[in-house]
């Protein structure tokens, strides 16, 4: 118990003579300023993916599968046969349903026929072929365009581009502070950053015109990624 008592007590002593240096030390830190940057920084777009669809309708169930298989295969050889790998074309979506009497004609019950649909997502890696892979699966049996979407390969080049940008708005700041301060910039004390994910640019299937036309030549703009930094910088006395 006494030993306990003893190691208390020079514990609370070197508490108290560590207490002034530490006080010193946080005296002795440079003041602080905090800026915040950001970047942003475009790209144009190197791929694309093509939502491809073949709807069929007819009044038998097996009717409608059997028809909807052959043109989805159909489609899928012509892409296959026109450059596309197999391994970029995933199915997305298989829809079977019936189809019922409008319900203002008193018979919501009843099945006037039946539904397929049979949708897929293919990866067109090359941005110059993506008019000529939508006309070749309409041509094939597809009568569907839901969306076309196009991005990137390399989104960690856009992003440090922006990150650059980000950390140079906020040196920037940091600078025009520090001289109307007239003070100087020491050192580093802290950075954390904020990245926003590279928006890729839709077509909405209106875009594509209902009908399943091409509008020709389709435009994929730019793609767009923003960084932000908060940065704390130590400044002069």
């Amino acid at each position: 118990m006494k030993k306990m008592k003893f190691f208390l007590f020079a514990l609370a002593a070197g508490l108290l003579l560590l207490a002034p240096q530490a006080a010193e030390a946080a005296a002795a830190e440079p003041p602080v300023l905090m800026v915040e940057g950001s970047g942003r920084a475009e790209t144009a777009p190197d791929r694309a993916t093509i939502s491809i669809g073949v709807v069929s309708q007819a009044k038998d169930a097996k009717a409608v599968q059997e028809e909807n298989a052959k043109k989805a295969t159909a489609v899928t050889r012509a892409l296959v046969a026109g450059g596309i790998p197999e391994a970029n074309i995933q199915t997305r979506g298989y829809y079977f349903q019936p189809l019922y009497e409008h319900p203002s004609a008193g018979h919501e019950n009843e099945i006037t026929g039946y539904q397929a649909e049979n949708t897929v997502t293919v990866l067109v890696e090359n941005i110059a072929d993506v008019s000529r892979v939508i006309d070749l699966a309409l041509k094939n049996g597809a009568n569907s365009i839901s969306s076309l979407n196009f991005g990137t390969k390399n989104t960690e080049k856009v992003r440090k581009t922006a990150l650059n940008a980000a950390v140079n708005d906020a040196r920037k700041k940091a600078d025009d502070l520090a001289a109307a301060l007239g003070k100087r910039i020491v050192g580093l004390k802290a950075v954390s950053e904020s990245s926003y994910p590279l928006a890729e640019r839709s077509v909405s299937s209106k875009m594509l015109m209902a009908n399943g036309a091409v509008p020709t030549p389709i435009a994929p703009g730019m793609l767009e990624m923003s960084v932000d930094v908060h940065i704390e910088y130590y400044l002069s006395e």
